[in-house]
């Protein structure tokens, strides 16, 4: 049985890091892999905090979320913890057999380096190529463009991959201009685990009223405005997770402090979603759930190369006005084809990638 860690952004206070980790070490572990998240925190933590690097004002009120993150992936990190690259290069586990950078945005400076430099952790540079065979799987540069300098050290790293990939068509191309090899677009991993498996890892949350669900990265009263429209032509509710007790205006349900077992859930029973998340659309297609992605105007590339991959871009809006062109029920059947025909393609990636 091969042993594999996985180095990627999964310490934020963010449910879609937490479930992308989750859902490729759960996959690598479902097909009889000895696979754990690598628990590298580039900021070092306070203890009561584990596994998440923050400071302690934000700690005390986020304490009920903080508690379902540590819970949700409490299986699936690594026992030690690295918080530098020396930490990783004299410390690392030298029983692995493969090392994979996992998805999000960890080859983005901009998310994963410090200050918007590379953090070459993200780029698999602490371990030895000659121990450990090196894979990305739908590791993203989201839509950062590197410079002349930075091609050079990203080079440098990638050559040593045995096998490449992202999850965005951009990104592929934008590695490929310079690498001058191929770089597969894969399904980000919370797509590899189908809406069966993911209901294993729901936690109940108690809501009686029919409702739409918002669930938004930024430019929350845009969002709001969409799912509004949405449930008062229906009759339903508007809910959303929040931080704060206090409904947002325009919200009928308040959900605070949800985990990522919590957010599941939300998903899977809401009648309609709302979102300008590319993991809410990604959540939304994956539970067969009417949606409304609302185009993220900085970097919407995730959420178009989903969509028309699954033959749905019409979902991502731009106007408030075009909620009345989309057709009140998606055909699932259809989109449910193409996306067991992705998840396959991907899958076939990932296995090979390890084995061969």
């Amino acid at each position: 049985m091969k042993k594999i860690g996985i180095i990627t952004i999964h310490s934020d206070l963010n449910y879609g890091a937490a479930l992308q980790a989750y859902a490729l070490n759960d996959y690598l572990r479902i097909n009889g892999y000895n696979s754990e998240i690598i628990n590298y925190i580039k900021i070092p933590n306070h203890p009561r905090q584990y596994p998440f690097p923050m400071n302690i004002a934000y700690w005390l009120m986020n304490r009920p979320r903080f508690k379902r993150y540590r819970k949700f992936l409490a299986d699936s990190v690594s026992k030690e913890t690295y918080n530098t690259l020396d930490e990783l290069m004299d410390g690392f586990n030298a029983n692995y057999d493969v090392v994979i950078s996992g998805s999000d945005q960890v080859w983005n400076p901009t998310c994963g380096g410090f200050v918007d430099k590379l953090n070459p952790a993200y780029y698999l540079a602490f371990a030895d190529k000659n121990k450990f065979k090196k894979v990305a799987y739908a590791s993203s540069v989201g839509s950062y463009v590197f410079n002349d300098t930075e091609k050079v050290s990203v080079k440098k790293w990638l050559d040593e991959y045995a096998h490449l990939s992202t999850r965005e068509t951009a990104g592929a191309e934008q590695l490929k201009s310079f690498l001058h090899k191929d770089v597969k677009v894969v399904l980000d991993p919370t797509l590899l685990l189908n809406a069966d498996q993911w209901r294993k890892a729901e936690h109940t949350v108690r809501i009686k009223e029919k409702y739409v669900l918002v669930y938004y990265i930024d430019e929350i009263d845009e969002v709001v405005a969409y799912a509004r429209k949405v449930a008062d032509k229906h009759g339903w509710k508007v809910a959303m997770m929040s931080n704060t007790r206090k409904p947002y205006p325009g919200v009928d349900i308040n959900i605070p402090f949800c985990g990522p077992a919590e957010f599941l859930y939300l998903f899977d029973h809401a009648e309609y979603i709302c979102t300008n998340s590319f993991h809410g659309t990604a959540f939304a297609v994956n539970f067969n759930k009417n949606f409304i992605s609302v185009i993220k105007r900085n970097s919407p590339q995730r959420a178009q190369t989903l969509l028309n991959n699954v033959g749905l871009p019409e979902r991502l809006l731009s106007n408030l006005c075009d909620i009345d062109k989309l057709s009140n029920q998606i055909d699932f059947a259809v989109v449910n084809e193409k996306l067991d025909a992705l998840r396959k393609d991907s899958t076939e990636y990932l296995l090979n990638a390890i084995e061969k």
